[in-house]
């Protein structure tokens, strides 16, 4: 599964409307302005009468950044925005993580667009988290 994580962070930094000097992380959001994925947890699996598995790996994708006054959320949900539109256009043209050769992308999508989730003590920083979903299938070697 961290394999298919690491991908799907390589996949995720190349949206445009990331900062590419911001640092981006796995299952870890530091305290400074950053773009995680962090993994959720998913059943496994499903096997067709073929032996090929459909994974269904849900994540979330969090970003912090300032957010002491409206402009600096404003411009948060921008990004927010601005990923998400990436990602559906991403799907439309079936453009996904990179895989195994014996594994296809299937579909990914925002389950739950962003929202901010965590706040610092001093309200001048916070996390925004949005839900997403990458499904892809792995046939039997």
């Amino acid at each position: 599964m961290s394999n298919t994580m690491n991908k799907i962070c390589e996949y995720l930094s190349e949206c445009p409307a990331l900062d590419p000097a911001l640092p981006f992380f796995l299952d870890y959001v530091d305290d400074s302005d950053c773009y995680s994925v962090t993994t959720v947890p998913n059943t496994p699996y499903k096997k067709d009468i073929l032996g090929n598995k459909t994974y269904t790996v849900t994540f979330q994708f969090a970003y912090r950044t300032a957010i002491s006054n409206d402009v600096e959320r404003g411009r948060a949900m921008e990004l927010l925005e601005d990923f998400s539109a990436w990602i559906d256009e991403q799907n439309e043209l079936k453009s996904f993580p990179a895989l195994p050769d014996n594994a296809v992308g299937k579909k990914i999508r925002v389950v739950e667009t962003g929202a901010l989730d965590e706040v610092t003590e001093e309200r001048t920083t916070g996390v925004y988290v949005a839900q997403l979903e990458f499904i892809y299938k792995q046939r039997r070697k």
